[in-house]
């Protein structure tokens, strides 16, 4: 069993062979605050850190207790008192309800109980005209006056923590899990941001002229791309449009904000592998478990996650049913290609039709993780494909220009080199079809036709045979090694 540290010596640990003072962070909170508040004390005295470590251990505290009111989630604090008499007082002036003023004259009352908290206590003379006495007068403590501007003002709604409503949001809110996770991070770095700003975390003070101060601010404060921060603006704005019609918040200001695509050149784009690089990539292992992989998304154009999950049932027939990916609505049929068949009869072979056709890529095994299954076959790729030196890095760039979704493009560039209609392979791969005739009223292209495209695609030479490049109409751009 464990040592409990003795409380005399609470909050202190040896680093360096110096005291510092350490206090944990409550799990709601972490996104704010970090897992552990830490300050150094410079003394290696323990009598020494005991004393110097009481106003810090005060500082760490009120900053958990700011933080609870920033998030707006504590369980039974004075905040969550005060959200419910809101809901009574919002209730009562709906229904013209008589007991209102009985119900503001207690949350009045209750204001005042705060107010008082821990209040001490000292006489005044007061003159009457014809004696002097002395009366007691309480002298509230600073913390307790902002506790209860806080409570009156949370409880008359002129202040509404930002975060009151988002379960409300998220829960109405039909999207996967996983992207559920943006909402959340979205609201963190808000509320992070508004603490660090000295701004409070409430509706009412997040007007546009503070909207678009964190617009301009957010991709120097999180460090985040372009991309992320674009997708946790739009979520915060579709948040605020669930408050625009279910709170007292008239105006959406994200509304019109955005911000600047950075311009990339035409050679900094993502792109297809080269048929030297498939080639590459299918002769640098032998591991099944890899290549099966990787055959099946280049020569499908499906996207990864959907050839992961792939099961022995929705590989027959003579095609593959791919779950919905982005924006796609429906499962999706695609033509087993020729040189896939062999793979497919090995693996469905002794299997019942809802097993996995690719069991040795197993989903993450945290509990209430949203990771998508391909996440460990993504990471292994990742190093496999840097390994054998198929890689196209450019400064500034995050990801390298080729990735797993290369194949994809792959299979897109030589199905249209191979002559395939576009709006057939625009339905092979899940892509948007032209226009409203073949976008929204087509059933689609027949299965015969798409078996008959599918098969054009046809792999490298993959015993080491040289490959030749074809050119294509819009080349990228050279790049001119320096002198």
């Amino acid at each position: 069993m464990p040592r409990k540290p003795d409380p005399k010596n609470g909050y202190l640990e040896l680093h360096d062979g110096y005291y510092r003072v350490t206090m944990g962070v409550p799990v709601k909170l972490r996104p704010l605050l970090g897992y552990r508040l830490k300050q150094a004390l410079g003394t290696k005295s323990l009598l020494s850190a005991n004393v110097l470590k009481r106003p810090i251990v005060k500082e760490f505290k009120a900053r958990i207790d700011k933080a609870w009111t920033t998030l707006g989630d504590q369980p039974r604090s004075e905040q969550a008192e005060a959200l419910k008499w809101a809901g009574i007082i919002s209730d009562a002036r709906q229904r013209n309800d008589p007991d209102l003023d009985a119900i503001l004259a207690a949350v009045k009352l209750r204001t005042y109980e705060i107010r008082l908290d821990g209040a001490t206590t000292r006489y005044v003379d007061v003159d009457d005209g014809e004696s002097l006495e002395q009366h007691e007068e309480a002298v509230p403590h600073e913390d307790a006056l902002r506790r209860s501007a806080d409570f009156a003002a949370v409880a008359l709604a002129t202040a509404t923590p930002i975060a009151a409503h988002h379960a409300d949001f998220i829960k109405r809110t039909k999207i996967k899990e996983r992207s559920l996770k943006d909402d959340t991070r979205a609201l963190q770095i808000l509320l992070k941001w508004c603490v660090e700003r000295g701004i409070e975390p409430y509706l009412e003070r997040i007007t546009t002229k503070v909207a678009v101060r964190f617009v301009d601010e957010i991709e120097d404060y999180t460090g985040l791309g372009w991309a992320s921060c674009t997708k946790y603006i739009g979520r915060l704005r579709a948040y605020w449009k669930h408050l625009v019609k279910r709170t007292p918040i008239e105006t959406n200001v994200w509304v019109g904000l955005s911000l600047n695509k950075p311009t990339t050149e035409p050679d900094e784009e993502e792109r297809p592998f080269t048929e030297a690089e498939v080639q590459r990539l299918f002769m640098g292992t032998s591991d099944r478990a890899m290549l099966d992989v990787m055959l099946v998304a280049a020569l499908t154009g499906a996207r990864l996650d959907a050839v992961i999950d792939l099961r022995v049932g929705e590989c027959i027939d003579g095609w593959f049913t791919f779950k919905p990916q982005k924006k796609e609505k429906t499962f999706r049929d695609v033509p087993i290609h020729p040189d896939l068949r062999e793979v497919v009869v090995r693996r469905a072979e002794g299997k019942s039709f809802d097993e996995d056709l690719f069991p040795e890529w197993p989903g993450p095994r945290a509990k209430g993780s949203v990771r998508e299954r391909s996440s460990y076959f993504s990471k292994r790729f990742t190093k496999y494909r840097r390994d054998l030196g198929v890689d196209d890095v450019v400064e500034g760039r995050r990801r390298s220009l080729v990735n797993f979704h290369s194949f994809r493009r792959w299979f897109i560039t030589k199905a249209e080199r191979a002559g395939v209609d576009g709006d057939l392979l625009a339905a092979i791969v899940g892509h948007k079809r032209s226009g409203l005739t073949l976008g929204r009223y087509s059933a689609g292209p027949e299965m015969k036709a798409a078996k008959i495209a599918v098969a054009k695609v046809r792999l490298p030479p993959l015993d080491g045979s040289p490959v030749v490049e074809a050119r294509p109409l819009m080349p990228r751009r050279r790049r001119i090694a320096p002198p």
